[in-house]
């Protein structure tokens, strides 16, 4: 008992997420238990519980956290006045972060939320920011489009490139690799930009 007393709740939260995130770094969501937890940061699996609802409170905790430095990665990357270089330039960063953390970011597909879980708002708010970054980066090519518009677009966009990284970082893919997945990332921005100018040039 006198172990609790030695953090506080928000040391052993990050204690918890930090072993938490070297788990699913070695071994996978697979790996992961509150058992395992427990005896990395050398408390009892009922601490776990003191400090979060259950393992899916951990694990949405984590997606939350990665989403979050997606963000601040994207928004180092410098955007011009062309449009194209923009996209290019996101999508490289967006995919060269995903192969960067495969173990962490699989987990954002491999665990599906309990119908009696709710996804946290800082989940969509980091979503939302992503988008954002897209819209702000394809602005230059279509500077008469509807900002609606235009954020549909920037949706599109990031979502295929998402679709991109999933796949990649799976390594479950025949073609489409870590290896290959910035060029199959060019084929996409050089035809979607491409399927843009036609659009807006009408």
């Amino acid at each position: 008992m006198g172990r609790r007393a030695v953090h506080s709740p928000e040391e052993l939260r990050q204690l918890i997420l930090d072993a938490s995130r070297t788990i699913v770094e070695r071994n996978g969501i697979s790996g992961l238990s509150a058992r395992e937890i427990a005896r990395m940061i050398g408390y009892s699996p009922g601490t776990l519980y003191n400090i979060f609802e259950n393992l899916d409170d951990v694990l949405l905790t984590l997606q939350v956290q990665l989403l979050a430095r997606t963000v601040d990665h994207l928004k180092r990357v410098p955007l011009g006045t062309n449009g194209e270089e923009n996209v290019d330039a996101l999508t490289h960063a967006y995919i060269d972060f995903a192969l960067a953390n495969k173990r962490m970011w699989n987990l954002l597909f491999a665990h599906s939320v309990p119908s009696a879980s709710t996804v946290p708002p800082p989940f969509h708010e980091h979503l939302n920011n992503l988008a954002e970054i897209f819209r702000k980066g394809l602005a230059p090519l279509a500077p008469a489009e509807s900002l609606e518009g235009l954020d549909t677009t920037a949706r599109a966009l990031f979502a295929s490139v998402h679709g991109i990284a999933a796949v990649a970082a799976s390594e479950k893919g025949v073609h489409l690799t870590p290896a290959t997945a910035q060029t199959y990332a060019k084929e996409l921005t050089s035809n979607f930009v491409r399927g843009l100018r036609s659009r807006w040039a009408r």
